[in-house]
């Protein structure tokens, strides 16, 4: 059987506009369902990486106190940030940056400093500006809250 045999014969049927119709409404509809699902995830994603990009941050600065102890926070806080400022960007605004010095940002890393404690502080925003953790670095510790940690104790 060639090909204009098949399309003649009673086997093969051509897709109506109904069928077509049902299909598209079924696909829609999974779309619907799924898309909620989909956005929240990746909400949780970014969320995660501006956590994680906490982390780098304190680690590289906890480094950097213990090569060079007599450096002041403001020093150590704004080499870490200009370092990974040029690596790291921000995950809801890939042209933004990873970490600034403002007091409230949305979707980034807060950092701020005291010399005369020789601690930083970073603090980390979700996209709608609300807390997702705060560290408190003092060489040679560390303390971390985490917003989801609240939930934890409920």
């Amino acid at each position: 059987m060639n090909i204009k045999e098949i399309l003649k014969s009673q086997k093969f049927k051509k897709i109506t506009a109904i069928e077509l119709s049902v299909v598209m409404l079924l696909l829609i509809a999974f779309g619907i369902y799924y898309s909620p699902r989909i956005w929240h995830k990746q909400e949780v994603l970014m969320a995660a990486k501006i956590k994680a990009d906490g982390a780098v941050f304190t680690s590289k600065v906890l480094e950097e106190f213990a090569q060079n102890k007599n450096a002041k926070s403001s020093e150590v806080a704004q080499k870490i940030t200009d370092e990974l400022n040029k690596v790291e960007v921000n995950p809801y605004d890939k042209k933004g940056i990873a970490y600034t010095f403002e007091k409230n940002c949305k979707a980034c890393n807060s950092v701020e400093y005291d010399d005369e404690l020789s601690m930083i502080i970073l603090t980390s925003y979700n996209k709608k500006g609300e807390l997702l953790a705060r560290t408190v670095i003092k060489p040679p510790s560390f303390v971390t809250y985490n917003k989801s940690d609240d939930k934890n104790n409920d």
